[in-house]
């Protein structure tokens, strides 16, 4: 199954279950019981604000969900009233984006994120949530710097290509990631960051680290980049465009080729 037929077709009823349950709070619950017992619950809407929050948002700001999915994160935008747009690969998260907000219906777009349809520094803020983990890195984080004005910012978060060896929720997951033809890449969070300061194309303004798997949902983090970790955020500013970047991501962890490749 190619990339756009999954998005489109094995992955949207599951997405929708999923980001209904994180939100409900009269469920005590950590982890996911319609679909997946042994999954963690995905970040709620409450927890995840507090993650946009990172960046500050001006009135008509042009500002781009980059992998919106069903729009969840537009009424968050809406009240911040910025000029939003929000794009994902799959067409039927996308039409269900423009039956639930029918006021922003053109600026639901469905595009591919290592290709998308806007000018050269089009947009003020990019916000890439959860997202990065399905997309072909290098190329996806140069498109971003593409359309995103000097002096702009991304906030950005991904799973980390080294983490503990006894996460096992962790391993599980990316073991169940695989079983299910889930697109999965790992970053390496430190060669990314180093990558993108050392040739100037951004400056870091803000990071965090969850060492464990669940570390998100909770807010337990720390600023300081460890040795190994399972998840990761960072806030980017732009300084100048970012044309090619040196590899940094893959389909298997670190911690995995331990595990099973000697």
């Amino acid at each position: 199954m190619d990339r756009k037929a999954y998005w489109n077709e094995k992955y949207v009823k599951y997405w929708k279950n999923v980001t209904t349950e994180a939100n409900d709070k009269s469920s005590n619950y950590t982890h996911v019981q319609k679909l997946s017992s042994g999954d963690y619950k995905t970040v709620g809407e409450e927890e995840s604000f507090k993650t946009l929050d990172l960046m500050e948002y001006q009135d008509s700001e042009k500002v781009l969900d980059y992998g919106c999915g069903f729009g969840r994160f537009y009424p968050y935008f809406n009240k911040k009233k910025v000029d939003y747009y929000g794009i994902d690969i799959s067409e039927a998260m996308i039409k269900e984006c423009k039956k639930s907000f029918p006021n922003a219906e053109p600026n639901f777009i469905v595009a591919e994120g290592e290709e998308l349809p806007f000018s050269d520094n089009y947009f003020d803020k990019i916000v890439c949530y959860g997202v990065f983990d399905a997309c072909y890195q290098e190329q996806a984080l140069c498109e971003m710097f593409r359309v995103l004005k000097i002096g702009g910012s991304i906030l950005l978060t991904g799973k980390n290509a080294n983490y503990f060896e006894d996460d096992e929720q962790a391993y599980i997951a990316e073991e169940a990631a695989r079983i299910k033809e889930h697109p999965n890449y790992f970053t390496d969070a430190g060669k990314m960051i180093s990558s993108i300061v050392s040739i100037q194309g951004g400056g870091i303004i803000y990071q965090r680290f969850f060492l464990r798997r669940g570390d998100t949902g909770k807010g337990k983090f720390t600023e300081t980049m460890p040795e190994k970790f399972y998840e990761w955020q960072i806030v980017v500013k732009k300084l100048t465009d970012i044309k090619e970047l040196p590899k940094f991501s893959d389909a298997y962890s670190e911690t995995w080729k331990r595990k099973n490749i000697q």
